[in-house]
């Protein structure tokens, strides 16, 4: 291996690459999710749930292709794929062609799946809990930033115009991404389908919660992606809380995770966190087409959110404190 990745500091160039990488992921897509609703209107809502179907049909496959393929190859070709479909996007969107989004929610699946390997395979195990966090941070980031980025675009430039930025951030992650090391390793047979690397069972609880809090905030980032395009980017700030907490998130995954787990911990975290997030938009989405709700928007986020916050104090924290096994 390369001096880099045997040293015995965290921040080797492969992890920062893979951490600007993962950034530049994450900012590329939510630049768009964010502001589908701003832009297409009631024509966004089928979008979203294509989205969502995709992430989950690739998620059993994340261990047979880490196990039969190289992982750098995986990560790349996944990576494209995001990158290809965000470079046609507004033809896919303006068109409902949601059998094209399922194919961009599958190749951002597999390119945030393989990227939480990589950065684990390329992580010595003294740092790799620290390295997972930051790794996740940077995620978590770039998902405000492309949120922040949409909201204040899509009152400047025409949607097309934020597809093709967003294909270029890919391009830049995935140039970031040739940069890294990864040593080989010898596969060793698994499955085609399982939920090795996808869904960790002992960790549903704490998943559940994820999920509720992300709902409330995909809620919360529509309303505050709305005052953003009229008002400026600046109100999107309050959207970094989820940044600041996914350390703590990622550490109980990983602290529940048995040996080897340690990925399927980190990919059950980003999975849940995605899909709240995802179906949080896909709600305002929906009830902003529909005349009358029996509950308001407000009051359905404000819920999810003390729900969320109750949950984890009452039934989460001792929860983990009961079934961690690090």
């Amino acid at each position: 291996m390369r001096k880099s990745n045997i040293d015995g500091r965290l921040l080797t160039h492969g992890l920062r690459a893979m951490c600007a990488a993962n950034f530049l992921l994450y900012a590329a897509v939510y630049m768009l999710l964010g502001v589908l609703p701003v832009a297409l209107a009631d024509d966004a809502a089928c979008i979203y749930p294509a989205f969502l179907a995709g992430m989950l049909l690739a998620g059993p496959f994340h261990a047979y292709l880490a196990d039969a393929f190289k992982r750098k190859h995986v990560l790349l070709l996944s990576y494209a794929g995001v990158g290809a479909t965000m470079a046609v996007a507004s033809y896919i969107y303006e068109a409902h062609y949601a059998w094209l989004a399922l194919l961009q929610g599958a190749c951002f699946a597999l390119a945030a799946g393989a990227g939480t390997t990589i950065s684990i395979d390329i992580t010595l195990s003294g740092h790799r809990t620290s390295g997972n966090m930051l790794f996740a941070f940077c995620g978590r980031l770039g998902m405000v930033a492309g949120l922040a980025a949409g909201a204040w675009g899509i009152g400047h430039y025409p949607l097309a115009w934020l597809t093709y930025a967003s294909a270029l951030l890919c391009a830049a992650g995935i140039l970031l991404c040739t940069t890294v090391y990864v040593s080989f390793r010898a596969p060793i047979g698994l499955k085609l389908v399982s939920l090795d690397r996808f869904l960790l069972g002992r960790a549903w609880l704490p998943a559940l919660n994820v999920g509720i809090l992300a709902f409330a905030f995909g809620i919360i980032g529509m309303f505050l992606t709305s005052l953003s395009a009229s008002l400026g980017w600046y109100w999107m700030l309050p959207m970094l809380v989820l940044p600041l907490l996914t350390p703590m998130w990622v550490r109980m995954f990983v602290k529940l995770s048995h040996h080897c787990q340690r990925a399927t911990g980190n990919m059950t975290f980003n999975l849940l966190m995605d899909m709240g997030m995802i179906a949080g938009i896909w709600t305002m989405c929906v009830m902003s087409g529909m005349d009358e709700v029996l509950i308001d928007e407000d009051t359905l986020a404000m819920g999810a959110l003390v729900l969320a916050v109750l949950m984890f104090v009452l039934a989460t924290l001792p929860y983990y404190k009961r079934k961690r096994v690090r």
